[in-house]
């Protein structure tokens, strides 16, 4: 599940909190069987996964940074990363002030990822006739 991966992966860039506040995983992951075409000559969509991607900061320092930097951070990130979303972006926030200067945000995003395949005769997976291997 790389989007749930780079997301992680862009808030510790952000340099707003350290790796150990900050924890990520996969919720409610669907697996949806498609193998459909891409478009591309020989390649399918051979299921999609379908996830919430749940995040919690521990020890937010919104007193030194609003939170707003952080979620509007967040939907940029979403914006240009996630350009095959159809529906809207929207996203529930839980925030949990400690006092004045910390508090725990917990979030969690609806992402879609596709598992791709290419026409491959010694490839491992059969699908109407023709071999596959993931890309």
């Amino acid at each position: 599940m790389k989007k749930i991966a780079d997301l992680h992966a862009f808030i510790l860039a952000l340099d707003l909190v350290a790796a150990e506040q900050l924890d990520s995983y996969v919720d409610d992951l669907r697996i949806v069987p498609a193998a459909r075409p891409t478009g591309t000559a020989g390649q399918i969509i051979i299921t999609e996964k379908h996830y919430t991607a749940t995040f919690f900061i521990e020890r937010y320092p919104h007193g030194r940074t609003s939170e707003d930097v952080l979620l509007a951070q967040i939907c940029a990130w979403l914006i240009e990363n996630d350009p095959t979303r159809t529906d809207p972006i929207e996203f529930p926030v839980i925030v949990d002030v400690h006092d004045a200067q910390t508090a725990n945000l917990e979030f969690g995003i609806v992402f879609e990822e596709w598992v791709l395949a290419v026409e491959n005769v010694a490839g491992p997976i059969t699908v109407n006739g023709k071999k596959y291997a993931l890309t």
